[in-house]
């Protein structure tokens, strides 16, 4: 098997997905042409084998295969192919694994992995689908909202709000710490068409305390019981008296426009070029668990991913997991029992946002930028996905 080498990663700022937004102006084409530009230099462009994007609402204006339109918008040759994917929250995760799978077979050495999501733009189930959309999937499986998933795990942990919430204050005091730092290398300005920047650094992340953020009210409580998917939860855990609903706004990953880009080389390419890797993709794995609680995959696939490579999580040096919600990042350090302090050491998702497509490259980014900063040697990263899957990956830094 070939090696694969991440030789750079860019992303967008990620900016508030709403209106109000900083990027919310910024069409979805020009936030993934402007990552491209940014992280192929111009003689490489014309090597460029592949570029498979991630994207989880690909109607509208992320529809009809934007990667494709996204290098032809960033100048890149028309040889240069591109591809976009979907498997949820993982596809930006998923489409590097894809690319770095190419390139590990020996059948291509140069490619490009990106992932993209406006969700002020195209907002979130714009796509529809039989799993949101035909009640004889949902029925058959109990498959339920994510954020009634998530309550459901942190009533069979027995997760307090207060553990839930100090978590949620805990990413963004990370997070602002590493922003006032400058730890996050990589990212990249976006820019209006007229040249005016449109926004240069996160948005979301916010000073907050436990205090303000018990005063939120839950936010899946009434649909969980007046639109019966409590007892579709309780119908597949019928241990469970009841569901405690505790997430809310505040302890639940915000919704974000984002894009990001990964550079990944064979050695040949390394060589031929003239560049300079900066990590090492290792091994990656993809994994399918219960629908209905769906978010606990993560454990799972890192556990299946740490056996291939004949590892313990002792040693992985840092871990970044998505923090769809409190309890997920919870149940995945306990599942696991890892150092809460190794695991997000700039915050997560509830304090920069989710953009979904465009996650799983940015916390690749992240993870490089830090095994850099510390020196250190593995990182592993997670994502779960609706309808209970999981993807992850482990790195290691070139020395």
């Amino acid at each position: 098997m070939h090696k694969c080498y991440i030789v750079d990663s860019k992303r967008t700022p990620r900016g508030i997905g709403k209106e109000s937004g900083g990027l919310h102006t910024v069409s979805s084409l020009s936030l993934l042409s402007q990552t491209l530009e940014a992280t192929v230099p111009y003689a490489l462009k014309p090597f460029i084998e592949d570029l498979i994007t991630g994207c989880v609402m690909p109607v509208g204006e992320q529809g009809a295969n934007i990667a494709r339109s996204a290098l032809l918008r960033a100048s890149f040759p028309d040889t240069v192919p591109g591809m976009q994917i979907n498997r949820f929250c993982s596809s930006g995760l998923d489409a590097i694994a894809l690319c770095a799978s190419k390139i590990m077979a020996g059948q291509q050495s140069l490619n490009l992995a990106a992932g993209i999501e406006s969700m002020s733009r195209v907002p979130m189930l714009s796509d529809g689908g039989a799993l949101v959309a035909d009640p004889s999937i949902a029925m058959q499986h109990n498959i339920i909202p994510q954020g009634i998933s998530a309550d459901l795990i942190a009533t069979i942990e027995s997760y307090t709000r207060e553990q839930l919430d100090q978590f949620a204050v805990d990413s963004h005091k990370k997070a602002l710490n590493a922003i006032k730092r400058n730890y996050l290398k990589s990212i990249i300005p976006i820019y209006h068409a007229s040249g005016i920047e449109a926004l240069t650094n996160d948005e979301v992340p916010r000073n907050c305390n436990s205090k303000a953020l018990s005063s939120l009210q839950p936010s899946f409580e009434l649909i969980g019981n007046m639109a019966g998917y409590n007892a579709l939860a309780l119908n597949q855990y019928p241990e469970q008296s009841k569901i405690n609903h505790l997430h809310h706004a505040g302890n639940s990953s915000a919704l974000a426009d984002g894009a990001t880009a990964t550079l990944l080389a064979s050695e040949t390419a390394i060589h031929q070029h003239g560049l300079k890797p900066r990590a090492q993709i290792i091994a990656f794995d993809q994994i399918g668990t219960d629908p209905t609680i769906m978010l606990t995959a993560p454990a799972a696939s890192c556990k299946r991913l740490l056996e291939k490579c004949k590892l313990h999580t002792s040693d992985i040096d840092l871990w970044e997991i998505n923090e769809a919600f409190s309890a997920v990042a919870l149940k995945f350090i306990q599942e696991l029992n890892l150092e809460a302090s190794r695991v997000n050491v700039n915050g997560g998702a509830i304090a920069y946002g989710h953009p979904l497509g465009a996650t799983g490259g940015m916390l690749v980014g992240t993870i490089v930028d830090e095994l850099t900063r510390r020196q250190l040697k593995r990182g592993v990263v997670t994502l779960c996905t609706a309808a209970g899957m999981a993807a992850s990956m482990l790195i290691e830094r070139v020395e």
